[in-house]
């Protein structure tokens, strides 16, 4: 009796034991797509572990933060780490190389430039940028400058760049840019812009993209269009979006990081997802503008 009583004990303190596991989010910035993702994260790793313990906290798109955070997980132990951004993503995968602890990305448009693959794994955000001329081109066919607001601190930010740069030339389109270091500076960036472009596109820039209502308030004096590639973003004024629902991504990422947490992958066998789907977002609002 004695024998089956201390097994049925040590049974459940195995599968207690088993099932308390701890999730740490880092957020590289608080703005609307990336809180959907991280809503998506919550949600779907909630329902499938009832006693999983999540906590995240935001760098403020600071690398050093966002470093001093991984660290503060790394030192509880967590049995994973999911960083929302490039900048929190690299800042894990230092923190925890030798740690043990696996690290699953969200909504990072070039997972390999920014030296992640193989370190870890996760869902890009990354949409063709010629499909986003082409959408641009539909509301603004007679586009001849293009106006963009980016922060050269994050890694995603220059690929970009670079990426429109290029599209840019092809199709004959000047670019003109405008830096914002910061949350506080993305005002200022807009106002910039504004009287020498016809047209703002914010793409995955997470330092634009956390300032975009700021963007488009600034745009709208001079009814100038302002496109994005966040869905999330229709609702506070883009006019239109092509691009992977932030939500979504949070899932696809929160199924990979269920994955690692059941030992069933290695994030080297998970490697890079890609969104379930990219849709084309229209403002109906801007009708009355066009």
């Amino acid at each position: 009796m004695l024998k089956t009583i201390a097994t049925i004990t040590a049974s459940c303190f195995l599968t207690l034991t088993c099932w308390a596991k701890s999730i740490g989010i880092i957020q590289v910035i608080e703005h609307p797509a990336l809180d959907s993702t991280r809503a998506g994260i919550i949600e779907t790793l909630s329902q499938k572990y009832p006693d999983l313990k999540l906590s995240w906290q935001s760098a403020q798109g600071n690398m050093a933060t966002a470093v001093q955070i991984a660290q503060t997980y790394a030192g509880k132990q967590v049995d994973c780490i999911i960083a929302l951004g490039t900048m929190p993503a690299q800042a894990a995968v230092k923190v925890c190389q030798d740690k043990n602890i696996p690290v699953v990305y969200a909504s990072v448009t070039d997972p390999k430039s920014a030296g992640l693959a193989d370190k870890s794994a996760g869902i890009t955000n990354f949409v063709d940028i010629k499909r986003q001329f082409d959408v641009i081109l539909e509301f603004v066919p007679t586009l001849k400058t293009l106006g963009i607001i980016y922060n050269p601190g994050e890694a995603n930010s220059e690929i970009l760049l670079t990426l429109t740069q290029d599209e840019c030339n092809k199709r004959g389109i000047f670019l003109k840019t405008a830096v914002a270091m910061k949350l506080t500076d993305v005002r200022t960036a807009a106002q910039k812009l504004i009287p020498s472009v016809d047209a703002i596109f914010v793409n995955n820039d997470n330092t634009a993209l956390a300032g975009f209502a700021s963007i488009v308030n600034v745009a709208n004096t001079v009814n100038l269009p302002v496109f994005a590639s966040d869905a999330d973003l229709i609702k506070d004024g883009a006019w239109a979006v092509l691009g992977a629902d932030q939500y979504e991504i949070g899932v696809q990422a929160a199924e990979f990081a269920a994955r690692l947490l059941d030992q069933q992958s290695t994030v080297q066998e998970l490697g890079i997802g890609y969104p379930r789907s990219v849709k084309l977002y229209v403002n109906e609002k801007i009708k009355d503008r066009t």
